[in-house]
């Protein structure tokens, strides 16, 4: 892990810089520093040759770098199936580059491309931002990525439910565990060794985006998470951990869940909801203006009005962030 001085004097991680840590004989993660927009972690499961790639990253670039590390981790091993935890840009725009690989994800994910921004709108936006506000956030946390040359890969095969699968002798289990952070979330289930591969149905270090919802019955995929009695568990974006900090982050969506509720009952707008949310229970959780993406995701469940895409969401974001800021 390379690791930097910031302007306190504290070490951070370089935004990009990938690790590959091995959790088991032939299960490895890959995991992205620093974990925030755009930053998301994959996982790899070999035997016998064969191997099975848990997610792609968002530009061509990072995911060569991902393939390289695959390549380190697991050097006579090819890459047969690519399996998607859900269709966001940061988690398959690299699929073309494993264009031999089968491409597995849920049927509910792959109903969903349309809705997704393509890395065309990604370029175009790069050079055209917002004016005010949401501009500035755009550029600061997407200014970065190189979009260019991504065509998009869909999957070869989907799957509604749990499907297993077998790389050599290790038997993998995946199961579609949404509407949660996006309608149909996937989480890869590794159970001789104790691993679950969550995509982004688990955040770690920030707190979540909600593009979907409804919170409770994320809260519920989680507690599903745990009912395999898996004892390690790799998130879609931050560190490695254990079952503990699963359910912290269920109880952090309940918690959300019943204040964004409070909040729509008492008639307060999507952005007055959304600054009284209190964080002082997760003050450790970087990106608190993602808490808009949860209100306004509670707020569309109770048939209240509230941004859905995200350059919808874009502009709300973007202004909780800079009064958090200032604050």
């Amino acid at each position: 892990m390379i690791e930097t001085m910031d302007g306190q004097g504290q070490t951070r991680s370089v935004p990009g810089d990938l690790r590959t840590q091995e959790l088991s004989q032939g299960v490895f993660a890959f995991i992205q520093a620093d974990g925030s927009w755009g930053w998301s972690n994959a996982g790899l499961v070999t035997d016998a040759g064969d191997a099975l790639l848990i997610d792609t990253f968002f530009t061509l670039p990072q995911t060569r770098r991902l393939l390289a590390a695959v390549s380190d981790a697991a050097p006579q091993a090819r890459v047969t199936t690519v399996v998607n935890s859900h269709l966001n840009g940061d988690h398959c725009h690299g699929n073309q580059l494993v264009e031999e690989a089968r491409t597995i994800t849920s049927a509910c994910a792959a109903s969903e491309v349309e809705h997704e921004l393509p890395p065309a709108t990604y370029q175009w936006l790069q050079s055209h931002p917002p004016e005010g506000v949401a501009g500035r956030y755009m550029t600061r946390h997407f200014g970065g990525f190189d979009f260019s040359g991504i065509e998009l890969s869909p999957p070869t095969m989907t799957f509604s439910g749990r499907l297993s699968l077998q790389v050599g002798r290790i038997t993998v289990s995946l199961m579609e565990l949404g509407p949660a952070h996006t309608d149909g979330d996937v989480a890869v289930h590794i159970p001789d060794a104790g691993v679950v591969f969550c995509g982004d149905l688990l955040f770690q270090g920030d707190h979540p985006v909600v593009w979907s919802g409804p919170l409770l019955g994320w809260a519920d995929a989680c507690d599903a998470l745990l009912a395999t009695e898996a004892t390690t568990f790799v998130p879609g974006h931050g560190a490695v951990v254990g079952r503990a900090e699963v359910a912290r982050f269920a109880q952090y969506l309940r918690d959300l869940h019943g204040q964004a509720s409070a909040s729509a009952y008492a008639g307060l707008s999507l952005e007055e909801a959304a600054a009284r949310v209190s964080l002082d229970a997760y003050g450790d959780l970087g990106l608190p203006e993602r808490v808009v993406t949860a209100v306004a995701a509670v707020y569309r469940e109770r048939g209240l009005p509230a941004p859905a895409t995200p350059l919808e969401l874009l502009g709300p974001v973007a202004r909780f962030a800079e009064a958090h800021s200032q604050s």
